[in-house]
């Protein structure tokens, strides 16, 4: 499920729906779907190809095994994205390639060096660029209140990934937060961004969404040996969840 980018279009999805409910505004299901679906197809574009050393994660092999059908579901993901986007707005289907470009632009040594080795900016730039979609997509003014908020959420999210990640990530050169400090610290540094993302939510954009998110958090803390990042990309989805039922 995580090699194929489940969880992740789950978390993205949600999001979008996050964002519609700070915003004040009704939910709309094509912009949901499409988000989910374009998160699925950078996703998968990302973990097509990994670096193969002798630290590989379990779905990086897997990624490797499965590349036929992780190109197909690239191609299905994509159309389906596309379709619901357009709807949405037409001008929307440029997503897709930028979403692309900043992804090989992310984990790719191209003309320049990858955004993800890059050690104070890798989690930050997943933040900003989950937030910043769910911002295009429901069109609410500047300045973007809630994706502030929700960015140093995700971002914090983003570091905890990390920590699974250590040993794999020093093999492709990348130095990650966790791996410079403790897991401890690494605990610490991401249960502050969710009190601040909280604290900014509530106090400027009146939205009970961080509290709820942060009322979840230690539960990460507590499955934390087990699939960890599984676990975080279910938080958000959760909180979504909960406050349709509220």
């Amino acid at each position: 499920m995580t090699t194929f980018g489940i969880w992740a279009s789950l978390y993205v999805g949600s999001v979008v729906v996050l964002m519609f409910q700070i915003a004040g505004e009704r939910v709309t299901i094509a912009a949901v779907v499409g988000s989910c679906f374009l998160a699925m197809a950078v996703y998968v574009l990302h973990r097509i190809s990994p670096e193969v050393h002798e630290a590989i994660q379990p779905r990086h092999r897997q990624a490797i095994q499965k590349r036929k059908t992780m190109l197909f579901l690239f191609g299905l993901a994509s159309i389906v994205a596309c379709g619901m986007l357009y709807m949405v707005k037409p001008i929307l289907l440029l997503l897709l390639p930028i979403g692309c470009i900043a992804v090989t632009l992310y984990g790719r040594k191209t003309v320049c060096y990858p955004i993800r080795n890059i050690i104070f900016l890798k989690s930050i730039a997943v933040g900003i660029s989950i937030a910043g979609l769910g911002w295009i997509l429901i069109h609410t003014p500047w300045p973007p209140v809630g994706a502030i908020g929700i960015a140093v959420i995700i971002s914090a999210d983003a570091l905890l990934c990390d920590i699974q990640d250590v040993q794999y990530d020093k093999g492709c050169g990348c130095i990650t937060l966790p791996a410079r400090t403790t897991e401890s610290t690494t605990w610490l540094i991401a249960s502050a961004m969710n009190i601040i993302g909280a604290c900014f939510l509530w106090f400027v954009g009146e939205s009970i969404v961080g509290w709820i998110a942060l009322l979840i958090f230690p539960i990460l803390f507590i499955v934390r040996k087990y699939d960890l990042r599984m676990f975080v990309d279910l938080r958000l989805p959760l909180v979504a969840v909960i406050l349709w039922l509220l």
